[in-house]
């Protein structure tokens, strides 16, 4: 088997690929509709939306294949993402490229491969659609066409998704894309034992700030917000805007008392600070909900459910409270 080829935009692909934040995100129906109807129309057992990530092609959606992933060096569609065309491989045994492949030789046992490019609108190949069986065929009558037309549904779910992934107004992750970064850093902490603590600011009151003074205004103060939280609390926070008066920080590295007193200290910065309209410094309530992951959590909705509640329970008192 010769060594797998690499684009000559691959510095750019790559950043293409990490820009959709979809690499290890939960299963996706929409995804899963469009590998079992490329199995079902092929007549082939197994059907992988695949993208080709740094030294390993990830399964984004699969069907007949258990295995999440598979090596760089020995994926077909490391191959495919080189060209723009079909690659189509009627009998991988017979293939130079190919027949000393570990998944030709062994389990799956792939003769026939087919995968189309999945191209985005910018003109990066982040992986493929493909089909494989274990039996040598080719591709026939309208075959092809019909490969193409759902790669081309796996494109245009991809970029929506990735086009409602970020908050247009703050460019923070929004809340499901939030939660689902969560259950990695999450699973990571399990895996680790790094501490990791949830804060949840809320702005209280926004609905009647913006109609005192105005949705510009509004707009201002959720951009310049976000900005403040990215810059106090670094880059190895995860941000997102859960709701519309609402941010969360999922901060790992520091004990848990250690960044409770650091959201305090921004909250109350905050509040002490205002908001400055037409000259005039005005009051900004803010309240702050936090959680710290403990053993008792089964999964990162246990935390999030945990700070929302701290939340909710601060602003009915006034004071910020851990969860």
């Amino acid at each position: 088997m010769t060594a797998y080829p690499v684009p000559d935009n691959e510095a750019e692909r790559q950043a293409a690929l990490d820009e959709q934040h979809i690499l290890d995100a939960e299963s996706d129906e929409d995804f899963n509709r469009i590998t079992r109807l490329a199995s079902q129309m092929l007549g082939v057992p197994t059907a992988l939306i695949s993208l080709v990530d740094r030294q390993r092609q990830w399964f984004l959606s699969r069907v007949g294949l258990e295995a999440r992933e598979t090596p760089r060096d020995v994926a077909f569609c490391a191959h495919a993402i080189c060209g723009n065309e079909v690659l189509v491989v009627n009998d991988a045994s017979a293939d130079e490229r190919f027949k000393d492949n570990p998944l030709v030789t062994g389990n799956p046992n792939i003769r026939f491969y087919a995968g189309v490019p999945l191209r985005t609108h910018s003109g990066f190949n982040l992986g493929t659609l493909c089909v494989i069986s274990p039996q040598p065929r080719q591709l026939a009558g309208n075959e092809q066409q019909l490969l193409q037309d759902l790669a081309g549904m796996v494109i245009q779910h991809m970029e929506s998704r990735r086009n409602s992934y970020l908050c247009s107004l703050t460019g923070l992750k929004n809340r499901r894309p939030f939660f689902d970064a969560g259950l990695n850093e999450f699973r990571r902490q399990r895996e680790y034992g790094e501490p990791l603590t949830l804060m949840i600011f809320g702005l209280d009151d926004f609905h009647d700030f913006c109609t005192r003074f105005g949705q510009q205004q509004g707009d201002r103060l959720l951009q310049e917000l976000a900005r403040q939280l990215q810059s106090d609390f670094g880059e190895s926070a995860l941000f997102g805007r859960v709701s519309d008066d609402e941010f969360a920080v999922l901060q790992t590295g520091l004990v848990g008392q250690e960044a409770v007193a650091q959201a305090e200290g921004f909250r109350s910065g905050l509040a002490l600070q205002g908001w400055l309209v037409g000259g005039v410094r005005h009051p900004l309530p803010v309240s702050l909900g936090t959680a710290c992951a403990s053993s008792d959590d089964t999964s990162f909705k246990d935390l999030f459910q945990r700070a929302e509640a701290a939340l909710k329970q601060a602003r009915l008192s006034g004071t910020s409270l851990p969860g």
